[in-house]
């Protein structure tokens, strides 16, 4: 054998190894994102609550998180009645938001605003009805993420220009989770 097949039986060796390494480590679990996924809260009932200025009328309001179903005291921490979590470790967290808002009136504009320290950090929606609507309901289904240092909140906000909306009551239609997913 050449030189030239001795050099690309090395470079064999060596990619046989790092894949029979990456098997190994990714079979073993060690380097997968579901690993690092923990869920550390699940609310099944969602109000809107007008009671936190600026937050305080019924075109402006935060959602009010209701019946809990896990909340993991090492991840996040709910106070303000229940409309302003705390991240307590630092990291990436996932939050998903499904919500069935009521009162939808025509040709108006309306924002889900997801707030971090009170600054609007991205939209879970944004939508403007028509002249005429079909229905005066409208349902979000929406995730984001958001890097917390330990001592960030967060809280979600329904805004409307001049139009008065509401949370739906029937808790079937809402749930929040957070997911802490990385460091």
């Amino acid at each position: 054998m050449g030189r030239g097949g001795a050099v690309l039986g090395v470079i064999g060796i060596i990619l046989a190894a790092g894949a029979i390494g990456f098997t190994f480590v990714v079979w073993n679990g060690q380097n997968t994102t579901n690993n690092m996924t923990i869920v550390v809260g699940v609310w099944d009932s969602l109000a809107d609550n007008q009671g936190y200025p600026p937050h305080n009328a019924l075109d402006n309001w935060l959602i009010e998180f209701g019946d809990n179903s896990l909340s993991n005291p090492n991840f996040i921490s709910v106070s303000n009645t229940n409309t302003r979590i705390t991240l307590l470790k630092p990291g990436w967290y996932r939050i998903h938001l499904s919500v069935r808002l009521g009162n939808i009136s025509p040709g108006t504009i309306y924002w889900i605003n997801f707030l971090k320290d009170g600054v609007v950090e991205f939209f879970f929606d944004y939508f403007e009805t028509k002249v005429t609507v079909d229905s005066f309901y409208y349902s979000i289904d929406s995730s984001g993420f958001v890097y917390s240092n330990s001592t960030n909140y967060i809280e979600i906000n329904g805004y409307s220009v001049g139009s008065n909306f509401i949370v739906d009551t029937e808790d079937k239609f809402n749930q929040l989770t957070i997911e802490f997913v990385a460091i």
